[in-house]
């Protein structure tokens, strides 16, 4: 489907985007081209929501519902897994585990250690070094969330 038949500007800065018209490749060119980061799985969900709203999204309405199905926010390709291994082993050096982000675990009588998992995904994709510095303040605030020192 040509871009122009893909997006129309409706004010400075907004556009529609026509999901509504899209077909699988449509679809899975406008989460590429905008860096969405959904499956066509997702996409068809998306279109399919709008289709009953009798309207095509915004970009911002796309990018919002992008971001909140992010591997970020909702660990969406990771959860599965650790909900299947380490979720699952209940190990007594385990003090405190909260199923995202961080858990204490007992080293010794003593010292216990933050474990921490982070999945910033953006602005890697568009500025590396922003993403990893973004990533590196999530884990140094869940450290710290937990009680512990960085």
């Amino acid at each position: 489907m040509p871009k122009s038949k893909l997006y129309k500007k409706i004010m400075d800065g907004v556009f529609e985007i026509n999901l509504l018209d899209a077909d699988d490749s449509g679809l899975e060119e406008i989460s590429k081209n905008r860096f969405l980061g959904l499956s066509l799985d997702e996409m068809k969900k998306i279109q399919r929501y709008f289709k009953k709203e009798n309207r095509n999204p915004t970009d911002v309405e796309l990018e919002a519902i992008a971001q909140s199905w992010s591997e970020h926010c909702c660990y969406k390709t990771s959860k599965p897994v650790l909900e299947k291994t380490i979720f699952r082993i209940d190990a007594p050096q385990n003090i405190f585990v909260i199923k995202e982000d961080a858990g204490v675990v007992e080293f010794d009588r003593e010292y216990a250690y933050v474990v921490a998992f982070e999945s910033h995904n953006h602005p890697s994709a568009l500025d590396p070094y922003g993403g990893a510095a973004t990533g590196i303040g999530g884990i140094l605030r869940d450290v710290i969330c937990m009680g512990a020192q960085p």
